[in-house]
């Protein structure tokens, strides 16, 4: 690389001093043969074209080596005494002084020149490459003068709309912009928007066809601000636009066939759940219709859960608290006594509808339970959701007599503990009595892990 350099800078100097001994060599001899036609002196002065020369040929040094070497020569081969550098006379020096003010001012002004040149040339060069650029860009693109006339043209709205340029240009927006056929003039209006903006319109091609396009138009301005006209990108989105009609299509779809799924499913639990109490009706046995009861009331507990499930917004996932305030309060009504009910959801917790279904139930049945067994004419059922130290809690309680002594979970012979307890065991969740309590009191603990918990954010808070 240092070498290279040098070469380049060794090129420069050579191309330089040849420059400027080839300008000063040529005006010598013009010198010369001015001499031989005129008698003013123009020793110094005739250089000057060779600076000039120099300087727009080679470059400022060559311009002033010119200068330097047109003097030298001056003095020695055309100021008397001839061919001798003697001490330059007062008349002498005064021409030398002169020929540098000179000289200064045309090197001065040949930079000018030349720096106004190059800047010309990248200008122009920029100008090509935008040019190029906006001509084979594969977007349309398109120029329109401040009344919405087309100016400009490129090979992709070649392809796209199906004109030509010179079959397009000079014509008004409005043919472009339009549906069912006709010209669309609010569309084209908003092309004409002083400021950027982007927008979807719909598209009329040359044979008719309506594509849809996403628009994004700027100002065109002048160097002073005036504004003279607009220039557009347009892209077709036709495909994007079907696709997401699909999706749009395909999704309604669905809606309905998950509704004729839910409202199906709902009337096979409500038949069963009616047999079930035919059943119930025709057993004399006592201890059996309660069995049989209670077994409906559970099938219509799987009934209201799934109900419940169908009315959420998201059929993917469900939020434990309020789904459990509209069930809890559903069993009121249905166990026929007056009761007290408290609520309590310190912190929203979402899990994934398939899971959280084991769940609910589980905790349906404790509730159910509670308006069961407690003793007062009018139980109070306190049920608190919330987050505790990764886990998801849930503490049913009333105040009724409470659980008899020595009593254990996994010893019962009741069957809603023991369906309770087979649901947790399907979220690795656990089922336990709280012991010191008043009335009695159970607490579900389940481990809220990546695969249970769907909130979007979870938040460590205790259950209470």
């Amino acid at each position: 690389m240092p070498s290279r350099r040098l070469r380049n800078a060794g090129s420069a100097v050579a191309w330089a001093v040849f420059v400027a001994a080839a300008s000063v060599t040529v005006a010598a001899g013009l010198r010369v043969l001015l001499g031989l036609v005129l008698s003013t002196d123009l020793s110094f002065t005739a250089m000057l074209p060779a600076v000039v020369v120099a300087a727009l040929a080679g470059g400022l040094g060559a311009g002033l080596l010119a200068a330097i070497l047109g003097g030298v020569v001056s003095q020695w081969a055309f100021v008397e005494p001839y061919f001798v550098l003697a001490v330059p006379s007062f008349r002498d020096a005064g021409n030398l002084i002169a020929y540098a003010i000179l000289c200064i001012l045309v090197l001065w002004a040949a930079g000018l020149y030349e720096r106004a040149r190059r800047r010309a040339e990248s200008n122009a060069a920029a100008a090509a490459r935008l040019a190029s650029i906006v001509t084979n860009s594969t977007d349309a693109i398109i120029g329109f003068d401040r009344a919405g006339i087309v100016e400009d043209w490129n090979t992709g709205a070649e392809r796209l709309f199906g004109y030509a340029a010179a079959d397009i240009v000079g014509r008004p927006a409005g043919v472009l912009f339009g549906a069912d056929g006709e010209p669309d003039a609010g569309g084209a209006r908003r092309l004409l928007a002083r400021d950027s903006a982007q927008f979807a319109a719909v598209c009329i091609t040359r044979d008719g066809r309506r594509i849809d396009v996403a628009v994004a138009t700027g100002p065109v301005r002048l160097a002073d601000g005036t504004w003279i006209g607009v220039a557009a990108i347009v892209r077709d989105i036709s495909r994007e636009v079907a696709s997401e009609q699909a999706l749009r299509d395909a999704n309604r779809h669905n809606i309905l066939l998950l509704s004729e799924i839910h409202q199906r499913t709902r009337d096979t639990l409500q038949t069963v759940a009616g047999l079930i109490w035919t059943c119930a009706r025709e057993v004399e046995d006592e201890s059996a219709r309660r069995r049989i009861t209670a077994l409906e009331q559970r099938v219509g507990a799987i009934s209201r859960i799934h109900d419940q499930l169908h009315r959420s917004a998201d059929f993917g996932t469900i939020e434990i608290g309020a789904t459990l305030r509209q069930l809890v309060g559903d069993l009121v009504g249905i166990a026929g006594r007056p009761a007290d009910m408290e609520i309590v959801g310190t912190t929203e917790v979402r899990l994934r509808s398939d899971l959280a279904v084991p769940l609910i139930f589980a905790t349906t049945e404790l509730v159910t339970n509670a308006l069961t067994h407690a003793g007062s004419a009018r139980p109070t059922v306190r049920v608190r959701c919330g987050r505790d130290d990764g886990a998801l809690v849930i503490r049913v309680s009333d105040n009724g007599r409470g659980l008899p002594e020595g009593f254990e979970i996994g010893r019962g012979r009741g069957l809603g503990l023991r369906m309770a307890t087979s649901a947790l065991d399907q979220l690795g969740g656990v089922l336990r009595a709280l012991p010191g309590t008043t009335g009695a009191a159970f607490e579900i603990r389940v481990p809220l892990t990546a695969e249970i918990d769907a909130s979007p954010t979870a938040p460590s808070a205790a259950a209470g």
